[in-house]
């Protein structure tokens, strides 16, 4: 019983023994330059709500684009924020879209998505006073025209 004992006690005093030489050789090493944070380091990456913005032409909406776009902000920076950004980007957003004109519905081309996604985040940076949006993605972004809204019930209904 005494040598079990004994193995245990020894065991105990090399496993602490070691484990303090190992801490006391590593603190005697060089700590590394921090490196740089590279552009995703930081940012947290997050999605607005869906908009619907109608589209109007001929006095008449002639459909509505469907849109919910992604950003990045940096994390401490959102945490400060007293408004979270999404409000004023899907604002920004619905504007800059309801404003277009010129888009001609019965022979639609691209949209010109890069100069709508610049205006987004040059926007809601300017409302803030500082650069809190680092960039602006799009999720989603359909055009749906006025006649394909609504299931069969609509349909029916707006015949009758």
């Amino acid at each position: 019983m005494i040598k079990i004992l004994g193995i245990g006690i020894w065991v105990c005093l090399v496993t602490l023994g070691s484990g303090y030489a190992v801490a006391t050789l590593r603190s005697g090493e060089t700590v590394e330059a921090q490196k740089e944070p590279d552009y995703f380091e930081g940012l947290d990456y997050k999605k607005t709500d869906t908009i619907a913005v109608p589209l109007i032409s001929e006095n008449a909406i002639q459909g509505y684009v469907l849109a919910r776009f992604v950003y990045t902000i940096d994390g401490e920076t959102a945490a400060k924020l007293a408004v979270p950004p999404d409000p004023i980007i899907l604002d920004e957003a619905f504007r800059a879209v309801y404003s277009v004109s010129g888009f001609d519905f019965r022979n639609p081309e691209r949209y010109d998505l890069p100069a709508l996604l610049a205006s987004i985040k040059e926007a809601v940076n300017t409302r803030y006073g500082q650069k809190v949006v680092e960039d602006v993605m799009i999720d989603k972004f359909d055009f749906m025209p006025k006649n394909q809204i609504g299931g069969e019930a609509y349909k029916t209904a707006a015949t009758q």
